[in-house]
C-alpha cells in the first residue's frame, strides 16, 4: 500500500463505497486518491476574495459561509459518491446515522455520534455564525466553528478538510491561515479536540485555540 495513503481512511471509502458508489468498479484508492487531488484544487481557489463581494452578498440571505460547505463536498466528491453536495439524510441507509472519532483498541465503536439528520442544517448555519467579520480574536472564532462543524458532521466523508478550508478562507480576510498539515492529525490536537467535543465550555476552546495559535501564521510575517 502507498505510504501516503491512511489506512484507516482507506477502510472507511471501502464501506461509504458499498451504500453509495456513485458508478460500478469504483475502488478505495481511486476515491481516496482522487477527493485529495480535487482538495488541494480548493486549497488554492481565492474564496475569501470572491466572499468579499458585495455583490454576492447582497443575494445571500443565510450566512455566506453556509453556502459554501455543500458546494466544496460534490467539487470534491462529484461521480464518486451519491451522496456529493449533500447532507446525511434520514432516508440513507441506517437513517443516516453516523460515528467519528478514534476509541481504544478495546472499544470498538467509536467516541461520537454526529448530529441527526434532520438538525444539521440548523447546525451547520449556527456554527458559521462564529465567523463574523473583524472579530477581536478571529483565530478563535475560527476554532469554535471547526469544533462545532466537526461535531455536527454533516456528511459522511470530507468533514475535517472542508472544515479547515472554510476557517482558513475567513482567516484570510484577517491575513491570517493555519498550516494544518503540521499537526491536524497529530494526538494532542485530537485530544483537545475530543474534549471540546466532550467538554465544550470556555477553558476547553481557550486550550484547542492556544493550541492552533502555535500553528498561525501572518501574512505580514511571511512578507518580512
Amino acid at each position: 500500500m502507498d505510504s501516503n495513503i491512511d489506512p484507516a481512511e482507506l477502510i472507511v471509502t471501502e464501506e461509504l463505497l458499498k451504500d453509495f458508489a456513485a458508478k460500478p468498479n469504483l475502488t478505495a484508492e481511486e476515491v481516496y486518491r482522487t477527493s485529495w487531488s480535487r482538495y488541494n484544487i480548493l486549497e488554492n481557489i481565492p474564496f475569501h476574495e470572491m466572499l468579499s463581494s458585495n455583490l454576492i452578498l447582497k443575494f445571500l440571505r443565510t450566512p455566506i459561509y453556509a453556502k459554501l460547505p455543500e458546494t466544496m463536498h460534490h467539487f470534491m466528491y462529484e461521480d464518486l459518491y451519491t451522496f456529493a453536495g449533500q447532507y446525511r439524510k434520514a432516508s440513507d441507509p441506517n437513517q443516516g446515522r453516523i460515528y467519528f472519532g478514534k476509541q481504544h483498541a478495546q472499544q470498538r465503536k467509536p467516541k461520537f455520534t454526529g448530529d441527526h439528520p434532520d438538525s444539521i442544517a440548523d447546525g451547520v448555519t449556527e456554527a458559521v455564525l462564529h465567523l463574523r467579520k473583524w472579530a477581536r480574536d478571529p483565530v478563535y472564532k475560527a476554532v469554535r466553528f471547526y469544533q462545532k462543524f466537526v461535531n455536527i458532521h454533516p456528511f459522511y466523508d470530507g468533514n475535517g478538510r472542508i472544515a479547515r478550508l472554510i476557517a482558513n478562507t475567513y482567516l484570510y480576510g484577517h491575513g491570517l491561515t493555519i498550516s494544518w498539515s503540521d499537526f491536524d492529525s497529530k494526538i494532542n490536537f485530537l485530544r483537545k479536540l475530543n474534549r471540546c467535543h466532550l467538554n465544550p465550555n470556555e477553558e476547553t476552546f481557550q486550550i484547542l485555540t492556544e493550541h492552533i495559535r502555535k500553528f498561525t501564521i501572518s501574512f505580514k510575517d511571511l512578507e518580512s
